[in-house]
């Protein structure tokens, strides 16, 4: 079903996101998921969380057996749209995303996602301070600006072409943590 809304959200739009439509791309009755969703706001919560929720597995599901600064290399990769996947769901959270401004109703979401995403930014600063190359980072000054560095790229991401590559994307994250030395 989360992959129904996803695919209503990208093809046609966040306007076009309803209990109805979603029903329609699912191929089920629209009451049944009017059960779940009783509110155009539920199902739009329920897109963000998802979103939330898929980001998490992924970076649970990483190896631990990896040098300290891969693993926290890798863990930003996961949050930028570097393949299909990833940018599927960046397109869904931001376009559903930026309802929340305006929405209350969907703020508790937007806001989860949020404070996720900063505090695995502090996590993981906290983490690469350990390694005696990074002694002189201080995690708690350096998450915003990491913050930041994450969401802008992942903007620029989305604005490329499908066909080009993210490379660059990739270098600047290596040279972002290189300069945290």
């Amino acid at each position: 079903m989360g992959e129904a809304a996803w695919r209503v959200v990208v093809r046609d739009g966040v306007t076009k996101l309803s209990v109805r439509n979603v029903a329609a791309e699912a191929g089920i009755a629209a009451g049944s998921l009017r059960y779940l969703f009783p509110t155009q706001e539920a199902l739009r919560a329920y897109v963000l969380d998802l979103v939330r929720q898929r980001v998490t597995d992924r970076i649970s599901g990483m190896s631990t057996q990896q040098p300290l600064r891969r693993a926290v290399e890798e863990y930003f990769s996961q949050l930028l749209p570097l393949d299909t996947e990833r940018r599927v769901e960046m397109e869904v959270f931001l376009s559903v995303g930026v309802l929340a401004l305006t929405d209350p109703a969907l703020r508790p979401a937007y806001e989860r996602a949020h404070h996720d995403l900063r505090e695995g930014c502090r996590q993981m600063l906290a983490l690469l301070a350990t390694d005696p190359d990074y002694s002189a980072l201080d995690p708690d000054s350096e998450t915003a600006r990491t913050h930041a560095f994450i969401d802008g790229l992942a903007l620029h991401l989305l604005r490329q072409p499908l066909d080009e590559s993210t490379t660059w994307a990739t270098d600047e994250l290596a040279r972002h943590l290189d300069s945290l030395r």
